[in-house]
């Protein structure tokens, strides 16, 4: 069970690292002139796969080792937010 919680996270995180990629790089090249499709497919692949190569060296902790409580000191400072 552990395992699929572990795998599900790296490949949300490969998922947020690829879109972050390439919509960063189709605006970049975007400034530049217009985008070929030959281009944007370029994008996209060499996008998935440096998104694949940075997930695996992120190590990533099972999420039942997290603690669930909230630090005190967030909870304080939004009381005092809401008494303004």
């Amino acid at each position: 069970m552990k395992k699929d919680k572990v795998k599900s996270v790296r490949r949300k995180i490969r998922d947020d690292i690829k879109l972050s990629l390439v919509t960063e790089l189709k605006a970049l090249t975007g400034k530049f002139g217009d985008v070929s499709t030959k281009l944007d497919k370029e994008i996209n692949r060499s996008a998935k796969k440096l998104a694949k190569e940075i997930s695996k060296e992120i190590k990533v902790e099972p999420v039942d080792a997290a603690p669930a409580q909230e630090p005190k000191a967030v909870s304080k400072a939004v009381k005092t937010n809401e008494k303004n």
